[in-house]
């Protein structure tokens, strides 16, 4: 697709924002409502083969009607879809940021406890918000670099391509997806429930705390104090926790794992911490002086 571009009879494409193994996300201008500002999802079908063609319509129509109900502040907003010349577009919020894995590449070392527990509040909240609908939806693909932190507000799960809402009583209600190191052994069974996000957060914790690629171990964490002495016996626990192969031995639910972390994000706050979650200023009610 080239710049300048008119998708839709509206949207004018500005620039390439991203790109993964089967989509492209673009920066796209509302020529109908100007100043306005979005991301283009696209994903194209013409170089599949006609079955990973069907699959990745399947996944993406998926997508598309998951996230057109949702409302969330740590969800980007999307609008609606459409399809032009054997494309299939979402019209999203555009999400300024950089993500998790970003932020722990340019630091080089484990992140400070108290503000990956805040990060750890803030996925809690919005994990809590999918797994309360009806019926609930199990995320299934959380990790640092599907985490963007926005400089204008809460943090955002940015990719929802293998998300699906659950249907309890029924064998193999999702199917077996997941990214290596992340996800739960039940879910390569294809029996994720809202306890398998709970473990993807914990290992998403553990490599921000350790600065370690989970992969390497499989389902078999070692202790996060290994690789990090200063983190405190209650964050090693609670990161044991959510890390039990058996779903039962993790935390209930999102709620309960989000009261343990605030107790956690309540310690003194390095620098990095303060900047990334310095509130915006309110502006002045006061008249300027001529």
């Amino acid at each position: 697709m080239e710049t300048g571009s008119i998708l839709a009879g509206r949207y004018r494409v500005e620039r390439l924002l991203g790109e993964g193994a089967s989509s492209r996300v673009w920066l796209a201008r509302d020529t109908r409502d100007r100043g306005s500002v979005w991301a283009l999802k696209e994903l194209d079908f013409r170089a599949l083969a006609p079955a990973d063609r069907l699959e990745a319509l399947d996944l993406f129509e998926r997508e598309a009607a998951i996230l057109i109900r949702l409302r969330h502040p740590s969800l980007p907003r999307v609008t609606h879809r459409f399809a032009q010349e054997g494309r299939e577009f979402l019209v999203m919020e555009r999400v300024e940021g950089p993500t998790l894995a970003d932020i722990l590449r340019g630091h080089g070392q484990p992140l400070e406890e108290a503000l990956v527990a805040a990060w750890g509040v803030q996925l809690c909240e919005v994990l809590g918000y999918l797994h309360g609908l009806r019926p609930p939806v199990v995320y299934r693909d959380l990790k640092p670099s599907n985490v963007m932190v926005s400089v204008r507000g809460p943090v955002k799960l940015v990719d929802f391509g293998i998300a699906r809402p659950m249907r309890p009583g029924r064998p193999g209600d999702t199917t077996a997806y997941g990214t290596p190191g992340y996800a739960p052994p039940e879910q390569y069974q294809g029996r994720a429930e809202p306890r398998s996000d709970l473990y993807a957060l914990g290992a998403t914790l553990f490599e921000l705390l350790t600065a370690r690629d989970p992969q390497p171990f499989g389902f078999a964490f070692p202790p996060a104090r290994d690789f990090n002495p200063h983190l405190s016996p209650e964050m090693e626990g609670l990161l044991a926790r959510c890390l039990q192969v058996d779903p039962a031995g993790r935390p209930e639910s999102a709620e309960e794992l989000k009261i343990a972390l605030e107790e956690r994000s309540r310690q003194p706050r390095h620098w990095l911490a303060r900047v990334l979650f310095r509130r915006p200023r309110r502006p002045s009610l006061r008249p300027r002086r001529p």
